[in-house]
């Protein structure tokens, strides 16, 4: 009887290993298991900061931009109206210089009729003549300034120019930004 315990006695401890092995191996599994998840739990939360820091760094471009977009509407709307206020500019002085033209036409007229009484007395011919060279003085000056304005106007064509070009390249920029989110 005492080698049929002892041998129940082995079968059971047996057994029991038998039963320990299994459950080692399966905890063993189940802890290699909950590893691969935990390192895929770590790896999506290292994804998420990193798009969270994207969209961070995304948001301050889309605002630095907004930025130097208004910038360059103003600088735009300024550059507009100074174009406007040159326009009018070279407008009204377009009308005094035609003033000044018809007053030159005058003064040949009268340099003509003084010519035509030169042998009547040559005073009047020399003080009409200083009047005309006043006058024509006058009409180099205008001259002078219509190149200055001219050259002013295209000034401020040029930068205006210069600054649509500046703010189409920012939209586009900005254009490929908005597209790429």
């Amino acid at each position: 009887m005492k080698a049929f315990l002892f041998f129940l006695l082995s079968l059971i401890v047996l057994g029991l290993c038998g039963i320990c092995i299994v459950q080692w191996k399966r905890e063993f599994v189940l802890n290699e298991r909950i590893e691969e998840l935990t390192a895929q739990l770590i790896a999506e939360n290292e994804l998420r900061i990193q798009a969270e820091e994207k969209g961070l760094r995304l948001e301050q471009e889309i605002a630095r931009i907004t930025t130097l977009r208004a910038e360059t509407e103003s600088a735009l709307l300024d550059a507009t109206e100074q174009v406007q206020l040159l326009t009018v500019d070279q407008t009204s002085r377009g009308y005094s210089i035609g003033i000044w033209m018809n007053d030159a036409r005058t003064a040949k007229a009268e340099l003509a009729a003084y010519k035509q009484l030169a042998g009547k007395g040559t005073d009047a011919l020399k003080d009409r003549n200083s009047e005309v060279s006043a006058q024509n003085t006058a009409i180099e000056k205008a001259n002078d300034t219509i190149k200055q304005l001219a050259s002013e106007r295209d000034s401020a064509i040029t930068k205006l120019n210069t600054q649509v070009r500046e703010y189409n390249a920012l939209v586009e920029k900005y254009n490929k930004l908005a597209k790429s989110q």
